[in-house]
């Protein structure tokens, strides 16, 4: 009985840290780009999953020698320190400023975008979602301590190497749900694939600039503000 409740309990914890680790937004905004397209989703969808695996993979079996947590913890005091820094604000308000003056110049000289050749659905090779999903799931912050707690969770439930490969093949399955879910939902609806396709390609075609140099702008004036804001 007591067995069976760290195992239920180790890998309740292993799906928890799966979907958390797929919690990128880079990952969902390819997903929905993907999904949007509706063009060889299948294949896209495995590389990404794929790549997702192998990048987890790596750093599973890289952390098994050494503790993250003074590398990330040295990581998080580095950067709250840049955060502080008023510079950082007044130089990142000042690269949003000059990057929203650059568009809005871009948009005032140029008023009509030259009409390029649509290339968007043969131009993502499937094997650049597997990049994606490697980098993903190596690069990062949360990543170290999530793969972290993965390795140890996974080396607790037993003793025995097959039974940790197990659970952390649970791990992967959690990891790897979110997206093949919302893949199969979406090959199911064909007829509201092609309607959101329609949209998709029309968004593409728009002229997003004057957008574009509202954010940066928006952007800017927030850094600055914060960067002239006594006693922060």
């Amino acid at each position: 009985m007591e067995d069976l409740t760290r195992w239920v309990a180790a890998l309740t914890t292993l799906v928890g840290l799966g979907l958390t680790l797929g919690l990128n937004p880079a990952l969902y905004g390819a997903t929905a780009d993907m999904l949007a397209q509706n063009v060889r989703v299948v294949p896209r969808m495995a590389w990404m999953v794929a790549g997702l695996a192998t990048g987890a993979t790596i750093l599973y079996l890289a952390l098994q020698s050494f503790d993250p947590t003074e590398f990330v913890t040295a990581a998080e005091r580095s950067a709250t320190t840049a955060v502080l820094d008023r510079r950082v604000d007044l130089a990142a308000g000042a690269l949003f400023l000059a990057g929203a003056v650059a568009v809005a110049v871009w948009r005032l000289r140029v008023p009509v975008r030259p009409v390029r050749a649509r290339a968007t659905k043969s131009r993502a090779h499937s094997w650049s979602y597997y990049v994606l999903g490697v980098s993903c799931s190596i690069i990062g912050f949360t990543t170290l301590p999530i793969m972290y707690m993965t390795g140890r969770i996974a080396d607790g439930v037993s003793d025995h190497p097959a039974l940790r490969w197990v659970a952390y093949a649970i791990f992967l399955v959690a990891l790897a749900a979110p997206f093949v879910l919302l893949a199969t939902a979406w090959l199911h609806f064909p007829v509201t694939a092609a309607r959101v396709n329609g949209y998709y390609v029309r968004a593409i075609d728009m002229d997003h600039r004057w957008l574009y140099a509202g954010v940066l702008g928006l952007a800017g004036v927030a850094c600055v503000t914060l960067g002239l804001l006594p006693g922060r």
